[in-house]
């Protein structure tokens, strides 16, 4: 590989690998140039934009290397495909990009002092803003129902320890907040096979994403439950009337 110049020396992209799944900022420009469009077989062209020269043979060698770590979980794969092309689009996992990852648990609060109690719409919006700064949430979930020891989680993934740090204080100094608990998120290891004797290795950890329903299979669960609540609520405009009918008939006699 060789860096040609570029308009800006910032604008070279490293090429050492960042992660502990030995992943670099290259590989990641790669997965950019695949989701755009490009093929194995092309994305040496739009890589040369950044200012990199790569073979064709090495651009393949690195989809290849990502194929087999788990980053690329699922892309096309036509027999009657060139065998050059055969990627024409990808499905990544996100989670292998990164080395750190958290669960974020966050309890909210209202000061005595405070004349009003402030709106989970409210609370909500203070941690899009912040997580927008910060750019490390994937994830913002809002727990329904009280007495819970959480009412926000957030999903967290960064290589930067201090950027995490940074932000669970901004976090912590927002007037609702009453507590911050922070999880790490693992990846588990287990026995798997490797050439015919047991070798310690990362399991693949089960990730499905969601995908669009089949649209019969779907339809019919819909029916479903709209014939289970009309059921519902004639049987409960029934038992009304019941009752209607029964105290009509007290008060007469």
């Amino acid at each position: 590989m060789v860096g040609r110049n570029t308009d800006s020396s910032d604008n070279v992209i490293p090429v050492k690998n960042m992660t502990k799944n030995g992943i670099s900022p290259l590989d990641l420009l790669i997965l950019h140039v695949l989701q755009s469009g490009a093929t194995p077989d092309t994305a040496n062209k739009d890589l040369e934009k950044y200012g990199y020269v790569l073979s064709r043979d090495n651009v393949k060698n690195r989809v290849d290397e990502l194929i087999k770590k788990g980053v690329i979980l699922e892309h096309n794969n036509e027999e009657d495909s060139k065998k050059d092309d055969k990627i024409k689009w990808i499905l990544v996992d996100p989670s292998k990009l990164f080395d750190n990852q958290w669960y974020t648990f966050i309890k909210s609060q209202n000061p005595l002092f405070e004349r009003r109690v402030i709106p989970y719409s409210e609370m909500y919006s203070n941690l899009v803003e912040i997580s927008r700064e910060y750019g490390v949430v994937t994830a913002i979930d809002l727990v329904q129902g009280e007495g819970q020891n959480y009412d926000f989680i957030l999903r967290i993934a960064t290589n930067e320890l201090t950027l995490f740090e940074e932000f669970i204080e901004k976090i912590r100094s927002l007037g609702w907040v009453h507590s911050v608990d922070s999880k790490p998120i693992h990846v588990l290891e287990g026995v798997g096979l490797s050439k015919n004797s047991l070798t310690k290795v990362h399991t693949n950890y089960f990730y499905e994403p969601i995908k669009i329903p089949d649209f019969e299979t779907y339809l019919k669960s819909i029916k479903q439950v709209f014939r289970t609540y009309d059921t519902y609520i004639k049987e409960e405009g029934s038992s009304k009337q019941k009752i209607a009918r029964k105290k009509d008939s007290d008060d007469v006699a």
